[in-house]
């Protein structure tokens, strides 16, 4: 009976040895960590605009004033190619070309493109 209680030490000992190292290397790859990140958030989180704030050094930028500038030109095409026809801002095909094609693939008459609606 003598033997199983220094087992039993023994294993608690080891236990508590074991656990013990495996908790101090936890806390330094933790302050590890922290220290890169406390860096990290130092080297780019500071000076930074938060929701509310407002800051106007955007437009005082000289590349975004080149841009704003030249945003308006006419490029180099013709000026009837100029412009996109474009509807909610997403470009779209004037004539409803696609919409006919579509149509047709699904049988229904090339020239109306409102078939769903006639039924």
């Amino acid at each position: 009976m003598g033997f199983k209680v220094v087992e039993v030490v023994v294993w608690v000992l080891s236990f508590v040895i074991v656990s013990a190292f495996f908790g101090t290397i936890f806390l330094v790859i933790k302050g590890w960590v922290d220290g890169y990140m406390r860096a990290w958030e130092e080297q780019h989180l500071t000076n930074k605009i938060l929701p509310g704030e407002e800051n106007d050094d955007w437009a005082n930028d000289p590349d975004v004033l080149d841009f704003l500038e030249r945003a308006d030109e006419q490029g180099p095409w013709d000026e009837q190619y100029d412009k996109s026809y474009t509807i909610g801002g997403l470009t779209a095909d004037k004539d409803q070309g696609f919409k006919k094609f579509i149509n047709k693939i699904e049988g229904g008459d090339s020239d109306n493109i409102d078939d769903e609606e006639t039924k």
